[in-house]
C-alpha cells in the first residue's frame, strides 16, 4: 500500500475557489483598472466536479493506492488557546459561504473524516507516524517542514526533509515568532536564529537549551519560562493525542478525471 494522508482544509479551499468570469470570446475579464480578474461563485455541481477532479488528480499523480483525509471540525484550537489567547486570533472573517457544502460533500462522497478537538495538521502528523507506508499529502508549510518524505499536491512534487531541517525550522519559529500569531522574542528574527544555531549538533536537546536560555535572558526567569512554554505548545505539531482514533485507510478505486472549466486561463486551484 501507498497511503496518502491528506490535509483536506487546503483542498476544500481549492474546491470552493470561484471561477473567472469570461467575455464573449471566452477570455478572462478584469476589473476596470485591469489589476484583477473578475470571479463568480461556483455552482454546487461545479464544486462537486472540482472535488472529484482534484482528488483524482492528487491520488493519481502521487501514485497512491489508499488514502485517509481529514477536514476541520469543532474546537480544533481550544487546547492551544488555553495556553495562548492570541493563537490564530489574527485571522479575520468566518468560513466562506461555500464551506459547509464542500465539507459535507467530501465527507459524503470521499469519506473524509471530520477532526474535532485538535487541528487537522496534528491529525495528519499523528496518522503518518502511526501507519507504515503513509505520506503527508499537503501544501501547508508546517506539515511540509516536518522530517520525512511528503507530497506537495499543488506543485506535484515530492520533497524530503531531514531531522536537522525540521529542528532548525521549528526552533527558528520559536525565536522569531509569527507562526500562527505567536510572538517569539522581540527584535530577534530568523537571521539571529541562524547565527546562534550555526554549527549546532544534530540533537533536539542542543536547540532547546539554546532557545530556552534566550527566553530567560530576555524575559527573566519567571516570564521567560512562561513565554517559552507558550510558544512551544503553539509552534509544535502533535505526535500523539489521547483518544484520537485513526480511521482505516480507504482504497482508491476511482480513475476518472473530471475536467472543471476554471473560467479560462488555466487552473484556479
Amino acid at each position: 500500500m501507498k497511503i496518502a494522508v491528506i490535509d483536506m482544509d487546503s483542498v476544500a479551499f481549492s474546491i470552493g475557489h470561484p471561477n473567472k468570469v469570461l467575455d464573449a470570446l471566452r477570455q478572462p475579464m478584469r476589473t476596470e483598472d485591469g489589476s484583477k480578474f473578475l470571479y463568480q461563485d461556483k455552482t454546487e455541481h461545479e464544486m462537486r466536479e472540482s472535488a472529484d477532479f482534484i482528488m483524482n488528480d492528487i491520488l493519481t499523480n502521487g501514485g497512491f493506492t489508499h488514502y485517509i483525509a481529514y477536514i476541520k471540525g469543532k474546537n480544533t484550537i481550544h487546547n492551544k488557546l488555553s495556553v495562548n489567547s492570541d493563537y490564530k486570533q489574527d485571522r479575520t472573517g468566518g468560513s466562506p459561504v461555500w464551506w459547509n457544502f464542500v465539507k459535507q460533500d467530501v465527507i459524503d462522497r470521499w469519506s473524509v473524516v471530520q477532526v474535532d478537538n485538535l487541528e487537522v495538521d496534528d491529525a495528519c502528523n499523528i496518522t503518518r507516524l502511526k501507519i507504515a507506508d503513509s505520506y503527508l499529502c499537503c501544501i501547508d508549510n508546517d506539515l511540509l517542514g516536518l522530517e520525512g518524505k511528503h507530497y506537495n499536491w499543488r506543485k506535484n512534487e515530492w520533497i524530503s526533509v531531514t531531522k536537522q531541517q525540521e529542528l532548525n525550522k521549528f526552533w527558528t519559529e520559536m525565536i522569531a515568532g509569527g507562526h500562527n500569531n505567536t510572538k517569539g522574542i522581540p527584535k530577534k528574527g530568523p537571521a539571529y536564529a541562524s547565527k546562534i544555531f550555526n554549527g549546532i549538533k544534530k540533537y533536539d536537546y542542543d536547540h532547546s537549551i539554546i532557545v530556552y536560555k534566550e527566553f530567560i535572558d530576555y524575559f527573566g526567569v519567571d516570564l521567560g519560562i512562561k513565554e517559552f512554554y507558550k510558544n512551544y505548545i503553539c509552534c509544535q505539531t502533535m505526535t500523539n493525542y489521547e483518544g484520537f482514533v485513526i480511521p482505516e485507510p480507504i482504497e482508491y478505486k476511482r480513475d476518472i478525471k473530471l475536467r472543471v472549466d476554471d473560467g479560462g486561463g488555466g487552473d484556479d486551484w
